[in-house]
């Protein structure tokens, strides 16, 4: 895995890898990142043995965070892990993939001082760029069989760790490249975080593979992500729909122009289509749908950037196999079934070419393009009715005031569960209830409409930032309907 991620940032060595900010004296070469990888790579402990625990990268800093990754690969496997948190977070993380190190930035960040509570070893990183330190020499072989470890959200069970080994990573990599006909002409812009496959596989590896740069933002900073845009120019993005909106925020409110833009993509998440009409009338590209997991890294199924693109879709399946399957594996219903997956990128495959349960919930078209409409996990089952939440929801936000909707079970004595919905509106307005009431009257068949309807600031979220409709109605509050 070392030797293949250093082969990918290899080229030549004058040519630019990242942009850290918006001067040139902020750009990093492919010959500084390499350089900066094999200095702290001899710098970090041996492992203890071939059974040692992984190394856990909690870096703050994306450029450090990227050199880390790959430099710790040298000696044993690697989990992205957020830099902050409670200590039973991380508690849950190492039952999942135990660490025998821990890289930081910051000594006084959550994953820092849970491994000092724990008696893990911490290595704490110094300085974004090292260029003024001689290169030392690395002695001995990489070892073998080192993977890249994602850790799954956990919203519908306990947290996964996934571990992507060199030739998922290279099949995801070669994929988006290809779809997106990348070229070393392309900058990515890069804020989705790189704890996720979003962020690291498809933002950073898959940029550097086709030969281009990466330039780092950080959303939060909105003068220098509009510095980012209009100095250096990035070509693409690809990030989550809420990352998508804050850029066009962002970028739309200050006026800018972002003339290098050739294309955006969204993943992570549904992309409303109003989303979609917004950035496009703005910007004046297409803002392509994809489908990824944890699981199954670069992407399994996506929209082209040319052609029909067919909106509310995630467009048609390539570098993956897809069949949606009803229950046990039976023909679906008319209304779509569970989504399998098998592919080169599929990484949860007990052997190459095995079918995987997706947990997701969808149909095919006769054009073969694939629409999501929900988890299994999600599925509401009002006694024997199935109602598919993003339906209810999408019906939800047609109202002018609603910013966010989501609709969630509430325990029934007697139908087993009811459709809730939870509504937030935009800033500065008011929404009735009975409003909304007769927006879904209006939308939605009866056996459809939600028994309670809740106006709130905004939508509780689990420990892991994450909506958990299952656990909504206790976050809300509200008592079992008879």
């Amino acid at each position: 895995m070392f030797e293949y991620l250093l082969d990918l940032v290899d080229g030549p060595v004058a040519a630019t890898a990242f942009h850290l900010g918006a001067e040139p004296a902020d750009r990093v070469d492919r010959g500084e990142f390499a350089a900066d990888i094999v200095r702290l790579a001899v710098d970090l402990p041996t492992p203890g043995g071939p059974g040692d625990g992984a190394a856990w990268v909690a870096v703050r800093d994306r450029y450090l965070f990227a050199v880390a990754t790959i430099a710790a690969l040298r000696g044993r496997s690697a989990a992205l892990v957020e830099r902050d948190g409670p200590l039973a977070t991380f508690d849950a993380l190492a039952a999942a993939c135990p660490p025998a190190l821990v890289l930081c930035d910051d000594p006084d960040s959550g994953a820092s001082r849970w491994a000092v509570a724990r008696g893990v070893r911490v290595h704490v990183l110094t300085g974004a760029r090292d260029g003024d330190r001689p290169v030392g020499r690395l002695s001995g072989s990489a070892v073998a069989g080192t993977v890249l470890h994602f850790f799954s959200s956990g919203t519908t069970g306990p947290v996964k760790c996934v571990g992507v080994n060199r030739a998922h990573l290279s099949a995801a990599i070669s994929g988006v490249i290809g779809r997106l006909s990348l070229t070393a002409e392309d900058i990515s812009l890069s804020i989705a975080p790189l704890t996720h496959t979003l962020g690291f596989v498809t933002g950073v590896l898959a940029a550097l593979g086709a030969g281009g740069a990466v330039a780092f933002a950080d959303p939060g900073r909105a003068r220098q992500l509009r510095e980012i845009v209009t100095d250096v120019g990035p070509s693409w993005c690809a990030a989550s729909p809420s990352g998508h909106a804050l850029v066009h925020t962002l970028v739309h409110d200050g006026g800018l122009r972002w003339r290098a833009l050739r294309f955006l993509r969204a993943s992570a998440g549904p992309l409303p289509d109003e989303l979609v009409d917004d950035v496009e009338r703005h910007f004046g590209v297409p803002l392509i749908n994809a489908y990824a997991m944890t699981e199954a890294p670069g992407e399994i199924a996506s929209q082209d950037l040319v052609g029909v693109r067919r909106l509310g879709t995630v467009g048609r399946p390539s570098l993956c196999e897809v069949d949606v399957r009803g229950a046990g594996g039976s023909a679906p219903a008319a209304g779509g079934g569970e989504v399998w997956i098998r592919g080169p990128n599929v990484a949860t495959a007990a052997r190459a070419g095995d079918w995987v349960r997706t947990g997701d919930v969808g149909l095919l078209d006769d054009a073969g393009f694939l629409r999501l409409t929900g988890r299994i996990h999600d599925v509401i089952n009002q006694g024997g009715l199935k109602v598919w939440p993003p339906e209810v929801e999408a019906a939800a936000r047609l109202h002018p005031s609603v910013r966010a909707a989501v609709a969630f079970p509430i325990p029934h004595k007697g139908l087993g569960e009811t459709v809730g919905l939870a509504v937030v509106p935009r800033a500065g307005e008011v929404v009735e209830r009975s409003s909304v009431r007769r927006l879904l009257m209006a939308e939605l068949p009866r056996e459809k409409w939600p028994s309670t309807i809740v106006i709130c600031d905004r939508v509780p979220l689990n420990g892991r930032g994450k909506i958990d409709r299952r656990g909504l109605s206790s976050a809300l509050r509200l008592d079992p309907l008879t």
